[in-house]
């Protein structure tokens, strides 16, 4: 399944984002903890959009039926001293 998050359709709160994603004429709500240190969910949706679309085809789904994206589901960053 290949996620997209619907325009507009992007609500935030102070403990998490709620993200509407559709694949086909399947619609899928995805929560974002805001936490601090996933940073600005809008400028990560296309690798916001690849987490919630493995999670959601590994049934990673909550008992609401949401997606739920944490700090650690986000790729590891580089350390530039590292060689």
């Amino acid at each position: 399944m290949t996620l997209v998050t619907l325009p507009n359709k992007i609500v935030r709160n102070s403990h998490h984002t709620v993200l509407v994603m559709r694949d086909g004429g399947t619609c899928q709500a995805v929560c974002v903890v805001n936490d601090g240190r996933i940073g600005d969910v809008c400028s990560k949706l296309g690798l916001i959009e690849r987490i919630a679309s493995n999670k959601l085809d590994h049934g990673e789904v909550a008992f609401d039926g949401r997606v739920w994206i944490t700090h650690s589901d986000m790729p590891r960053p580089l350390h530039a001293g590292r060689h």
